[in-house]
């Protein structure tokens, strides 16, 4: 007997029908010579520290770094039933080969492979690999299945990925809890990712706005209105432009005229996919990858985790037949049906074996023709825009005249740009979907229009038939004041199009070349990240925004460089993916994560004392260690024997309006004096900067201010 085991019972339940496993068990179903189950997630997990030794039951600095030796694995609590049915199953006599037949990627790889390791099972495995659920993909894997050590490398990858995450989170997670006496969850990919939103928020808090002023001139011809502008930095020049300017006729002094063209899009890949939705609908990318994935268990599109936006060569002929099938779906616009002509579509643009991997962009199916309209309101949402997404891509471009004018007044310039459609192209087909989509119902008080994070395309001019030297009569002119914009918050829309795209921004040329391809997570992954951030507190939505709590700047500002970067990670997931092409090894990996995250700790265990207290520096006086206490920072020597303290309400500080932070008692034990900026003057009323000298008398500690002596001219 074969036994199928399955990712989740939706798609157990699609296997057995077309298997013919008809009967339905407790977790199972049977017929004709088979069974199929299924996991239900990941049943068997990475254990906890305490599981290899007790004693990291408490959080100590000096245990770190934990380093298993030999991995181990325990079963998940909550599903532990349906693991004791498919290990009961995997050992029957009759069983006598298994089918992976989890989801065709990494994740699902890790997922077989762990159970069918705890289950203790030596049975031969063969692989399901397929990228839509229609009945006849099932039929044509099935014969087509592929020995399961085909895919050992996709489990190295997998299972490397699961426990780099495991010794940096558990890791680092420890040690910066220790260090700042507060949990800390510190991620090899949210870390990162929680870094970027912190920057971005930080670079719009101490965005230091800049006037400039932007002229109109409003001009008229042949019956025709149209403005031209000009930009300029001061309010001087503007009115000085305004008096030159003002009641003068204007000249069209050049006019130069482009044909352009714009192709269509590529087709959807996951996080193109997610952005769109975000974008036209507010979703977030969990919603879409959840709406999505219903999908394609329902058989209506294909397998969503993918990083491709192309298809293969073989698909030609079948996607040519899609696209003249999905104009008579019920459930497109029938302006659709009425304006695009098959006949000018074309699938050449869409084909790229070189682009594709594992898997093709996501299409729908043939099945999609018979939709149910009864589908959630996500879901049908989203089979509307990859159905236009294929229909689009494969269209003809969209082609206009570009028109660039420049009017002189007064020999100052003036300029605008219009344009010509000549031809609507992809663009008309485009513009029917959005009248399809139900869009969310918006919250009360949240105001009217179109949401932050939509993105209005500015319209060209236009522009009536000019030749070059028309005088154009005395335009209206105007001026308005107006200010740079500081950086938009991320919305999910532009936080994952910055974690797919981390390495472009890198100023290292030589760098980005070797992490080309490489970001934040992968498609599959990162909207369970966003997900996890915000649910564990780090991030906030509001509205379409996600903003970062005061939880997420204490973990940017105490973790370092290496551990936030993008690059680092993005490295890793670069490895990774060598690992599955076979052109890295898996334990040369393992091995420099694990150096890696030994060189870290240690660089920080090297400041804490055996009882795990920080060492804030050398006591002065006696030579042992300060400490930092509740109120205050002491040497560690018995009372009598040495009383060195620095108190956190130091009387000369507060006075200043000063805190005394630790970064600067360390700098006061190191050097003797810091220098200081923002002292409050009890005088003046305002604030200077000083150095301030730590004087100790054996018997006080004392400060006092030293200025820097001026050089004299």
């Amino acid at each position: 007997m074969k036994l199928v085991i399955a990712e989740k019972p939706s798609v157990a339940a699609e296997l057995a029908k077309v298997l013919g496993a008809d009967r339905k068990g407790n977790g199972f179903y049977t017929g004709k010579g088979c069974c199929v189950t299924w996991c239900v997630g990941h049943l068997v997990e990475s254990v906890m520290p305490e599981a290899y030794d007790p004693r990291y039951e408490k959080w100590r600095i000096h245990d770190l770094p934990i380093l298993p030796d030999q991995w181990k694995y325990e079963v998940t609590g909550s599903t532990k039933g349906q693991f004791d049915i498919v290990k009961s199953l995997m050992d029957r006599q009759e069983v006598d080969e298994l089918v992976c037949a989890t989801d065709a990627g990494r994740e699902g790889e890790l997922i077989f492979r762990l159970v069918y390791m705890q289950a203790g099972c030596e049975k031969p495995f063969r692989r399901l690999w397929i990228s839509s659920m229609e009945n006849k993909a099932i039929k044509d894997g099935f014969a087509n299945l592929r020995a399961g050590s085909d895919y050992d490398r996709l489990y190295d990858a997998a299972v490397s990925r699961m426990q780099a995450d495991w010794l940096v989170g558990i890791n680092f997670s420890r040690l910066f809890s220790c260090m700042s006496d507060q949990p800390q969850n510190v991620g090899r990919v949210q870390t990162p990712t929680i870094n970027l939103i912190v920057e971005r928020q930080r670079a719009i808090d101490n965005f230091d706005a800049k006037p400039y002023y932007v002229l109109t001139a409003a001009c008229t011809h042949d019956g025709v209105d149209f403005s031209v502008t000009r930009r300029v930095e001061s309010e001087a020049e503007s009115a000085a432009l305004l008096e030159k300017c003002r009641g003068r006729d204007g000249i069209a002094a050049q006019i130069q005229k482009t044909k352009m063209k714009e192709n269509p899009p590529a087709l959807y890949d996951l996080t193109t996919l997610q952005r769109e939705a975000n974008k036209m609908l507010g979703l977030s990318a969990q919603q879409t990858l959840d709406a999505t994935q219903n999908l394609y268990e329902k058989k209506l599109v294909t397998y969503p985790r993918t990083d491709s936006r192309y298809l293969t060569a073989d698909m030609k002929g079948s996607t040519e037949q899609l696209i003249r099938s999905l104009l008579t779906a019920p459930w497109l616009d029938p302006k659709t049906k009425e304006t695009y002509d098959p006949e000018r579509a074309g699938t050449d643009r869409l084909i790229n074996d070189k682009k594709v991997t594992d898997h093709h962009a996501i299409i729908p199916t043939v099945e999609s023709l018979k939709a149910s309209d009864r589908l959630p309101v996500n879901e049908a949402n989203i089979l509307r825009m990859i159905a236009y997404k294929l229909l689009t891509a494969a269209y003809i471009p969209h082609e206009y005249v570009k028109t660039e004018l420049t009017v002189e007044i007064e020999g100052e310039e003036f300029k605008t740009t219009g344009r010509m459609v000549t031809e609507a192209g992809f663009k008309e087909v485009a513009a029917q979907l959005a009248p399809l989509l139900v869009k969310p119902q918006k919250k009360e008080g949240k105001g009217k229009g179109k949401g932050r994070g939509a993105k209005e395309e500015k319209e060209d001019t236009l522009l009536p038939a000019l030749a070059e030297g028309d005088v154009l009569h005395q335009p209206d002119l105007s001026s308005e004041k107006k200010e740079t914009k500081p950086p938009k918050p991320y919305t999910e829309d532009t936080l994952l199009s910055a974690m797919e795209n981390a390495m472009k921004t890198l100023e290292d040329e030589d760098l980005k070349k070797e992490v080309a391809g490489a970001g934040l997570g992968t498609p599959a992954t990162r909207a369970g990240i966003i997900e996890r951030i915000i649910k564990t507190g780090f991030i906030q939505r509001k509205g379409k925004n996600l903003l970062p709590t005061e939880k997420a700047y204490r973990i940017v500002d105490i973790v370092p460089e290496k551990v936030k970067s993008a690059v680092l990670t993005a490295e890793w997931e670069q490895k990774l993916e060598q690992i599955y092409r076979g052109q890295a090894s898996r334990d040369e990996f393992m091995e420099g994560i694990r150096a890696f995250v030994t060189e870290l700790v240690d660089s920080y265990k090297e400041n804490f004392a055996e009882n795990g207290k920080e060492i804030i520096g050398i006591c002065p006086r006696c030579g042992r260690r300060i400490f930092e206490g509740r109120t205050n920072y002491y040497c560690e020597a018995d009372r009598g024997v040495c009383d060195f303290v620095i108190w956190k309400d130091e009387k000369f500080f507060v006075s200043k309006k000063k805190p005394l932070t630790k970064p600067m008692v360390k700098a006061l034990l190191q050097r003797g004096r810091i220098r200081c900026v923002n002292l409050y003057s009890e005088r003046t009323g305002g604030t200077y900067e000083a150095y301030v000298r730590m004087v100790d008398t054996g018997q006080y500690v004392n400060f006092r201010l030293e200025f820097p002596e001026r050089r004299r001219g």
